[in-house]
């Protein structure tokens, strides 16, 4: 063929436009404009477009690097107070889940029964309609299980489920509830605090895996590198006490190695030392409320349940009191017992004795963002979103709905939540993944993913601030912003709903709600200006935080002793779950550089594993990366052993975040989920799932596994989950 220069370069630049074109299917109409491409694109230059990551709920400020229509690049913003130009591996991964393979293209209805996983792609106008017509046969039957969105679109749920009569479940399986429930005593508030852990001195934590997956690990990891090296003449001392050394207990100056579930008595302990030694900072008649919580117990007594010699206790006492700004925080493995918030009210205690609330290195509340047109989006009890199983057992409820929640994969099968999805008489999922509930709905309508949308989200407490989204691309699939979706059913449903959210789409929600904000943080600036300078920014904070002053509550009367299920003669293990780097409790399982992240003790990728003591090891005759059998009162698993020196001997610890049955090529068949070894039980005061509270037993099966091993040197891996050895690229 004849192919003119001229011809040729026309060719030449319909290609290379529609290559740059995200989601493009090949149509003419979306290839003619970058033909002539638009004016705000130069090719081989980079545009920063500032956003809010949603990877986790800390709520890190991004940038992100977009040439030519394509997102290539996600960084921390270095105006952002939470993390300060720092981002964690999740959202550096972001980009692999806005480009992943497997995510929802379009609406889909289920065809066969519930279950098998069969769907056929429906047109939008058809999907809404089913779903409109669905809340209108079942008036006052909706519930919704969303993940926590403080924000606008928090408002916008709030408010859609308040006028059909519906109930709103925010669920954080974090386990974080513990947390919330023990301020909420100690100090009458309903929120985190600030943990000034950059300005303390010697930082005592119960189980807190604040480097890895506590709150905001961002935020908390740069505080512990400024208390560390900040400041010149004072390094901050650190002790981590928990019965596994952690990630965070690795980076520490000392680590006690208690018996799980007596974190509680330790603090217990340590409170009792101070307090007898006169080293307290109390105001005037606070000391005999100490003197009875104290009196309640023993120092030996807590010497021989929680297995730490008596000297050390008084050591660790002494250390606290003695230290400029002491610092004692609990979460993780502290909180994960059914004593959990009690334990933690105990932690609190310890801070109120040395008089560090309020002070710099203390507990500090910061006076949060007031006027911000977020409607609260705190997470319900796992106890409360199990309680739903009455409810649509009774017909109380008929219609679930989800969003970006998967409780089927994150609640164990002894909790029975299952029966949620059996009794419900139709389920609507907005994932943009055919996750393990999702893949139970009768209906999916793909929400964009947060970088194809506008948003905002409220990152309160430690460090209030209103992080503003924006789309940085044009969306890749047909999908829809879950906003535009329930403002469309709004619309339909008509009535007082109708009137209560009068937009037309999610962003002119979102800008009405930010001028009224605006006019009192920048009075007499013209919203246009003001709205584009924060777009730049990336949203709105305050440049210097007040403090705001907090009641002290009453102290726990006593620290109750942990339950665990199981009788340790028929299991004589405790079981400790901990969250990986990348994968969390699963949501970063289908994006593959999360999951070559190696573990920082084992440096296992890919796939799940056992930690054995290895002298529980020799005790048992079980060699490395034999597979065993896990089993407890509710379940079992298999997977190879890795020997690991730093769990105790009555210990057996295994990561979460694989075992998914659906999500995608990435994160299906990988590995086992141990979340079915557990037990259903709760905290007795917060309600939330007491992921320590299970005792098990571990059986050889005289097979060897393959767990896939990255080299000490990072240049490659040891075995590959086939047996073949491969490289990394």
């Amino acid at each position: 063929m004849d192919l003119k220069r001229r011809d040729f370069l026309k060719v030449l630049g319909v290609t290379a436009a529609g290559s740059l074109l995200p989601g493009c299917a090949g149509e003419t109409k979306k290839l003619i404009p970058y033909v002539i491409p638009d004016e705000e694109i130069i090719p081989g230059v980079a545009d920063w477009y500032a956003s809010v990551c949603r990877e986790c709920d800390a709520g890190c400020g991004i940038l992100v690097r977009v040439m030519e229509g394509r997102a290539k690049k996600v960084e921390g913003n270095p105006a952002h107070p939470v993390n300060r130009g720092k981002l964690c591996a999740k959202g550096q991964a972001s980009l692999q889940g806005l480009y992943n393979p497997d995510r929802i293209q379009e609406p889909l209805q289920r065809e066969g029964a519930r279950g098998e996983g069969r769907f056929r792609p429906i047109s939008w106008e058809d999907g809404i309609s089913r779903w409109v017509s669905t809340l209108e046969k079942y008036p006052g039957g909706a519930v919704m299980i969303s993940r926590p969105v403080p924000g606008t679109l928090s408002r916008l749920f709030s408010t859609f489920m308040k006028e059909i009569s519906g109930r709103l479940l925010f669920y954080d399986p974090s386990g974080e509830g513990t947390l919330q429930a023990a301020n909420r005593r100690s100090f009458g508030v309903d929120r985190f605090p600030e943990y000034d852990i950059a300005n303390a001195t010697y930082l005592l934590s119960f189980g807190t895996p604040f480097l890895s997956d506590w709150l905001s690990p961002v935020h908390y990891g740069l505080a512990y590198g400024e208390m560390r090296q900040g400041r010149p003449a004072v390094r901050g001392r650190f002790v981590q006490i928990e019965p596994r050394l952690s990630m965070t207990a690795a980076s520490a100056d000392r680590w006690v190695p208690l018996r799980p579930g007596t974190e509680g008595l330790l603090a217990l302990g340590i409170g009792q030392v101070i307090l007898k030694e006169g080293r307290v900072r109390l105001a005037q008649g606070d000391r005999s409320r100490f003197e009875k919580l104290y009196g309640t117990v023993s120092l030996d007594q807590i010497a021989a349940k929680t297995e730490v010699p008596r000297e050390e206790i008084i050591r660790l006492a002494r250390e606290f009191s003695e230290a400029a700004a002491p610092l004692a925080i609990g979460g993780g493995t502290a909180s994960s017992q059914t004593n959990g918030t009690n334990t933690l009210m105990a932690v609190n205690a310890l801070n109120l004795l040395v008089g560090n609330l309020g002070e710099s290195g203390g507990i500090r509340f910061i006076e949060p963002l007031q006027g911000f047109p977020a409607a609260a989006a705190t997470p319900v009890s796992d106890q409360a979103l199990l309680n739903l199983k009455d409810s649509f057992k009774n017909k109380k409820r008929s219609l679930l709905m989800l969003y970006q929640s998967n409780p089927l994969y994150t609640l164990p099968p002894s909790t029975h939540f299952g029966e949620v999805f059996d009794q419900a008489a139709f389920t609507v999922s907005f994932s943009s993944f055919m996750d393990e509930s999702t893949a139970m709905a009768d209906l999916i309508l793909p929400d964009h993913f947060f970088l194809e949308a506008w948003g905002d989200f409220l990152s309160d407490g430690g460090t209030p601030a209103a992080g503003l989204g924006q789309p940085v691309v044009i969306p890749r699939n047909n999908t829809r912003p879950v906003g535009d979706l329930f403002l469309s059913a709004a619309k339909r449903i008509g009535g007082n709903i109708e009137k209560q959210l009068p937009w037309t789409d999610f962003r002119t929600m979102l800008e009405d709600q930010w001028k009224t904000f605006l006019a009192r943080e920048v009075p007499g600036q013209p919203f246009e200006i003001a709205w584009i300078e924060r777009l730049q920014q990336g949203g709105w904070w305050k440049p210097e935080q007040r403090l705001i002053s907090v009641s002290r509550r009453p102290l726990p009367e006593s620290i109750e002793s942990a339950q665990f299920e199981g009788d340790e003669k028929q299991f004589p293990f405790y079981l400790t779950l901990f969250e990986s780097m990348g994968l969390q409790r699963g949501e970063g399982a289908n994006r593959p550089w999360l999951q070559e992240l190696p573990d920082p003790a084992t440096t296992v990728v890919w796939g799940s594993w056992v930690e054995i003591n290895p002298r529980t090891a020799r005790q048992y005759g079980i060699q490395e990366r034999e597979i065993v059998r896990v089993i407890s009162p509710y379940g079992e698993v298999e997977a190879p052993v890795i020997f690991f020196p730093g769990n105790r001997p009555d210990l057996i610890s295994m990561p979460l975040g694989q075992g998914h049955t659906a999500y995608g090529r990435y994160a299906k068949g990988r590995g086992v989920n141990p979340v079915i070894l557990l037990a259903p039980l709760v905290d007795r005061d917060s309600g939330t799932l007491a992921m320590g509270a299970t005792r098990v037993r571990i059986e050889r099966t005289g097979r060897r596994g393959k767990p896939v091993l990255v080299d000490q040197t990072g240049e490659g891996t040891r075995r590959s989950p086939e047996g073949r050895r491969r490289s990394e690229t």
